[in-house]
């Protein structure tokens, strides 16, 4: 059943909080978005896929959605506490491809259990559950940018940044659970085929409600406004250590460190195309990294996150820390710095207790043997080591090396490596092993340990480096069953 009470809103709309700009997806041959989680294609028919359309003049990569008013497809979002609730603005550019003169649903927030939400309607106008309709007409296989922002029980949307409806409603509130759907009709209730197959190419969310002008900017300039988008921010505690995410002295020539803030950059994405004669960029999404005045080289960019390596000539001691998107920077912060910061990579799963590790043979990853809940992964194994076996594990900030590679640089081949320079001691459990190598990979900025697990009974053994007496990140293992 359509909610059938409203009242028009006959004044201007004065919000008293600026929009920001908190997940943006942009349909890139993913469902991934900068800032926020991922979303959830719905498609039981199994038709959606990721192709080129031409959208406002240039070809883009689109996300089509498909399938049939009792099949339907669309896409799902867990909002969780990324919007204030009561209070949030909602970005899209989209086309409808099917089902003209029909009713075809924009967006739920009740969980597809009523018809709360927006709408093209029978005469292919906006309306908000049949509270009000707008005066756009929406033609099939065109694309359009739509806005509508809420706030203060008030809600407007704006169609290629022109007003179209404004509406006095509760009905656009979130619910606990805080699940939105796009383009999926109700599972339930008395109306339960508003559906239609279509195209997206744009999707943003702004805690608290965008301005008219705001709406018209972003309409002129969809994919490069930065509406929204305040300066870079972030604080010391921020600043962190690249493999432990310890905020103790997280700075040290060549090794990875980690930047958590907001507007940190407009876009996510790593270094993997950005390396040139290969040096790691020092600009990455629009992003640089400042120690000093010295460029850090950045190996990933979103909003909330950066990683990079710390470049040479950076002394220990207190050091500032700057992020620079687009040429607006930050507010410096300062943290400690020192010559090393050794520390072993861990793996995401359980509170990154083990080390990354593979056998010396390649052949299996050095995890318990349900970390992953998978038996092989990649084409390897994954069980514990044995001891006996010759063992590999991941790390930074181990320092310089002989001979030296500048850090942010991609090694040159040599048969013997390039081990570090300063004196090594390691520990297994209780265990004082000799590596058999301890230096750079064949990347930049990742070092390999290389040892031979000790003849011990099973159970999870503290890996400890010490290199010139600083003492890698305790608490981390590597497991070992026989």
């Amino acid at each position: 059943m359509r909610f059938a009470i409203a009242f028009l809103l006959l004044t201007p709309l004065a919000f008293s909080q600026s929009a920001s700009r908190v997940a943006s997806y942009t349909f890139d041959n993913t469902l991934s978005g900068a800032g926020g989680p991922d979303l959830v294609a719905v498609d039981p028919a199994n038709r959606a896929s990721f192709v080129r359309d031409n959208v406002f003049g240039a070809e883009r990569t689109v996300y089509q959605f498909g399938g049939t008013p009792t099949s339907q497809g669309g896409l799902s979002l867990n909002l969780g506490n990324l919007v204030n609730p009561a209070s949030y603005s909602v970005e899209m550019i989209f086309t409808f491809t099917e089902r003209p003169n029909a009713n075809r649903r924009v967006y739920d927030v009740l969980e597809r259990t009523s018809d709360r939400g927006l709408y093209v309607n029978a005469r292919n106008l906006f309306e908000f559950s049949r509270l009000s309709t707008g005066s756009a007409t929406i033609n099939n296989g065109t694309y359009y940018h739509v806005v509508f922002a809420y706030s203060n029980n008030i809600v407007v949307l704006y169609v290629n940044g022109v007003q179209d409806i404004r509406l006095n409603t509760n009905s656009l509130t979130l619910e606990p659970r805080r699940i939105v759907n796009f383009f999926l009709d109700n599972t339930t209730d008395t109306s339960t085929q508003d559906y239609s197959s279509g195209r997206i190419a744009l999707l943003r969310y702004y805690t608290n409600a965008l301005t008219a002008n705001e709406a018209a900017e972003l309409a002129r300039n969809p994919f490069g406004s930065s509406v929204g988008i305040g300066p870079p921010s972030l604080t010391a505690s921020g600043v962190r250590n690249g493999a432990s995410f310890s905020e103790s002295n997280p700075i040290a020539p060549g090794a990875f460190f980690s930047i958590f803030g907001s507007s940190l950059t407009n876009a996510t994405g790593d270094w993997s195309a950005a390396f040139q004669n290969g040096e790691a960029p020092r600009r990455l999404n629009g992003t640089r990294v400042l120690i000093g005045e010295r460029e850090a080289f950045l190996s990933f960019t979103s909003p909330g996150q950066v990683n990079a390596i710390v470049p040479e000539g950076v002394g220990a001691g207190p050091v500032s820390v700057v992020v620079e998107r687009d040429g607006v920077r930050s507010a410096p912060v300062t943290v400690q710095a020192r010559a090393l910061n050794p520390a072993f990579f861990t793996y995401d799963q359980r509170n990154r207790r083990f080390i990354a590790a593979l056998s010396a043979d390649n052949t299996a990853y050095i995890a318990p043997r349900d970390l992953f809940g998978v038996t092989t992964l990649n084409g390897l194994e994954v069980r514990p080591a044995r001891p006996g076996e010759f063992v590999i594990a991941y790390g930074m900030g181990m320092g310089p090396t002989n001979p030296p590679v500048a850090p942010g640089r991609i090694p040159p081949p040599r048969d013997s490596g390039y081990p570090v320079s300063g004196r090594v001691q390691l520990r297994f459990g209780n265990v004082t092993v000799n590596p058999l190598y301890v230096g750079l990979s064949n990347f930049a900025g990742v070092y390999l340990v290389g040892f031979q697990v000790p003849d011990l009974p099973n159970g999870d053994y503290e890996l400890n480096l010490s290199i010139d007496s600083i003492q890698s990140p305790t608490g981390v293992v590597i497991p070992v069953a026989r």
